[in-house]
């Protein structure tokens, strides 16, 4: 009895293994970060499944409800697939300390979890999860910050073109400090 155990969490493990994160790469913008982070685009439907696959335990979405970037109905299939669901409305045009708060008090709840953050294009959720890393303590340096938000491209170009970004990064930079 013992041996079937033994033999069925190795057969289990195995198939979590065998999805990531190969077919992860095919999710727009995807990027793993510490083994239980990662950040990406907007999945498709049928990208939620292998991210459960994957060990991905909660999904946060920083998508807007109601915009047309995202899924109407995201939230069902991320419980459909098996996994836990937030949703922060964190306008491109207007983003907010409150709702880089609201991510940190989500991120930190949800220690220890396997967490996909995500939205269209990874721009909010690699700056939201730059901003969690300090907030950890981790050294704020050009490589790492370019390395966290590698879907912004060259950072210098990126944060002149969408000015409210690089307000919002500073203000919650000196906050943390």
């Amino acid at each position: 009895m013992r041996l079937m155990i033994l033999l069925a969490s190795l057969f289990s493990t195995i198939a979590i293994a065998a999805v990531s994160p190969e077919k992860l790469q095919e999710i727009k913008a995807v990027q793993f970060n510490d083994g239980n982070i990662i950040t990406a685009g907007l999945p498709t439907e049928s990208q939620f499944p292998l991210l459960q696959q994957a060990g991905v335990e909660l999904v946060i979405n920083l998508i807007p409800v109601g915009s047309s970037s995202g899924h109407d109905d995201e939230a069902d299939f991320v419980a459909n697939a098996g996994m836990q669901y937030q949703q922060i409305d964190v306008d491109w045009q207007q983003p907010t300390t409150e709702n880089v708060e609201q991510f940190f008090a989500i991120m930190d709840a949800n220690k220890g979890k396997k967490i996909l953050i995500h939205c269209a294009a990874n721009y909010r959720a690699s700056a939201f999860y730059y901003l969690y890393e300090l907030k950890q303590g981790h050294a704020d340096t050009d490589d790492f910050k370019q390395r966290t938000m590698q879907p912004w491209g060259m950072l210098s170009e990126s944060l002149v073109e969408y000015p409210q970004w690089n307000t919002l990064i500073e203000t919650v930079k000196q906050e943390l400090k």
